[in-house]
């Protein structure tokens, strides 16, 4: 089976590591990786091995690129285009009815909430990914909210298959050592559905005195926050340290007390199971499948979304619990709980989807 993946190339966060992780794990498989752009996604892959195909768009409205792609893709004979992005849709929602490849598409947030901060260019941008979205013949949603939506917006049910994602977990035991500052952790982009500025406002009226917010991510409301944290005088104790590669994200877990994930929308979070990896326990709102990893109390918090009384809550008894070298333990049974989600079995799954629509 020859399978090519095309995404922009400009994904940082979640989608990056999905798609590399994804394409490592299927290195027995002829998989290839096509871009739009040289960016974060390409030089990831390459650093893993995988071999990619950058076709540059001058600009997402640069159509140039199709007849380079479609004689390329023919060229190579694959027998599925995998597109990861609205981008790629787009470009693929064109492309299929000449090419004789299947084509799926892997859903990863909300199609709907997708461009809700962007006005008028969004409403169009959310437009022409719900049109190629119809087109497709295979559709991978990452959790079972984004199926239901997907549903709600009238594509077919048989068409749409969950694969929850996955990562490689080790098979050595870690030691973790309590850092003397209660380190809060938060992974992803700098954007509003993160729900980083209710978070913010609620840290500048938190009663407790001895701890730190490392914020690793970028995006369109970094400078938003930086202000709110200087306004609140917490920019002693809030630290942005931008985009991080997967291994500093794994150094910065090795560090940290707590993940928080405040987001307003998600869908199966990866950043839960890189938390999960390193034994660190999480508070997180109750959205998407997110209660399919943080399961019960024993492993972490659920909270609703934007809700700052029960983040405060939260913080307070897992302070609480840090004070009494007792908070690894939801660390541990969140660990123990999510090895069951292994980018093996996201592989396995997702080879066996696309031998049922080529078959």
């Amino acid at each position: 089976m020859k399978v090519a993946h095309i995404n922009a190339g400009n994904e940082y966060g979640g989608g990056l590591v999905h798609i590399v992780s994804l394409l490592k794990t299927l290195k027995d498989e002829t998989v290839d990786l096509l871009v739009l752009e040289e960016g974060p996604v390409a030089r990831a892959a390459r650093q893993a091995g995988i071999k990619v195909f950058v076709f540059q768009q001058t600009s997402r409205y640069d159509l140039s690129v199709l007849k380079k792609l479609k004689t390329f893709i023919e060229s190579k004979d694959y027998d599925l285009i995998h597109s990861h992005g609205p981008r790629a849709n787009a470009v693929m929602a064109v492309l299929h009815t000449r090419l004789k490849a299947k084509w799926v598409t892997t859903v990863h947030s909300n199609p709907l909430l997708d461009f809700e901060a962007n006005g008028l260019k969004g409403k169009v941008f959310e437009k022409v990914n719900k049109h190629a979205l119809f087109k497709a013949d295979g559709i991978i949603a990452v959790s079972n909210e984004i199926k239901t939506v997907l549903e709600h917006m009238g594509i077919e049910s048989t068409k749409i298959e969950v694969i929850f994602n996955g990562i490689a977990f080790p098979k050595e035991e870690l030691v973790k050592r309590p850092p003397s500052v209660f380190t809060i952790l938060t992974i992803g982009r700098l954007h509003p559905i993160k729900g980083y500025n209710l978070m913010m406002k609620t840290l500048g009226e938190w009663k407790q005195a001895n701890w730190q917010w490392i914020v690793l991510g970028d995006g369109e409301e970094e400078e938003t926050l930086k202000l709110l944290s200087r306004q609140l005088s917490l920019d002693h104790k809030v630290e942005f340290k931008g985009w991080t590669s997967e291994k500093e994200v794994r150094q910065w877990l090795s560090l940290t007390t707590i993940l928080v994930h405040p987001s307003l929308s998600e869908s199966f979070p990866i950043v839960l199971l890189e938390a999960a990896e390193q034994q660190v326990p999480v508070i997180a709102t109750r959205v998407g499948d997110v209660d399919k990893i943080v399961t019960d109390d024993s492993k972490g918090w659920l909270i609703s979304p934007n809700s700052s009384k029960e983040l405060v809550q939260a913080l307070d008894e897992a302070y609480l619990l840090w004070q009494q070298c007792q908070l690894n333990q939801k660390g541990q049974e969140l660990n123990k709980w999510a090895k069951q989600f292994t980018l093996d079995k996201q592989a396995t799954h997702v080879l066996s989807f696309y031998s049922k629509l080529i078959n």
